[in-house]
């Protein structure tokens, strides 16, 4: 499982670097179009609006993958032993249901919903299930990435649980 984790996470850098520069690209010919040619690029803002959500989904992701997220750790930077690694358990299980109900089934249902109802951008008249699919899509990842974590966790067993970054236990 370490070596698809890798391979998951490197696919993820490169999606993410790849979407942040088409943005910086994006942002750039706005204010050129806007401020140099005196007319505002009719389609830059939308795509700027498209790749924020999926910047900030993927990199939720990332960011949990990587232990970088916001959490509130005050009791489990406190913990030790046994009830540590309950709470790394419980917490990594919440998790993947949280992922599980609202961004894979919630979001999977947004996008049928949104494909079976034909909604398009206004700009680029492209489906928003497109835009959308990137609920279900960090939603995976969460799930593939607390499901690695909680390997981890019980290989080590209750003694000191301590947080893994790069995928081996």
């Amino acid at each position: 499982m370490n070596k698809i984790i890798i391979i998951i996470d490197r696919c993820l850098e490169w999606i993410m670097v790849s979407l942040m520069a088409v943005l910086v690209v994006d942002v750039t010919w706005q204010v050129i179009s806007r401020y140099l040619l005196g007319e505002a690029s009719s389609f830059s803002e939308e795509v700027a609006r498209y790749l924020l959500i999926w910047i900030g989904l993927l990199g939720s992701s990332y960011a949990y993958r990587k232990k970088m997220h916001l959490a509130f750790d005050l009791f489990t930077d406190k913990a030790k032993g046994r009830v540590k690694f309950w709470m790394e358990l419980v917490i990594h299980a919440f998790i993947i249901c949280f992922s599980v109900v609202v961004l894979v089934f919630g979001g999977w249902y947004l996008v049928q919903l949104t494909w079976e109802l034909n909604q398009l951008s206004a700009s680029l008249q492209i489906s928003l299930a497109y835009v959308y699919f990137a609920l279900p899509l960090s939603g995976v990842l969460m799930v593939i990435y607390a499901v690695n974590f909680i390997k981890q966790i019980i290989i080590e067993g209750p003694q000191e649980v301590e947080h893994h970054v790069d995928g081996v236990a």
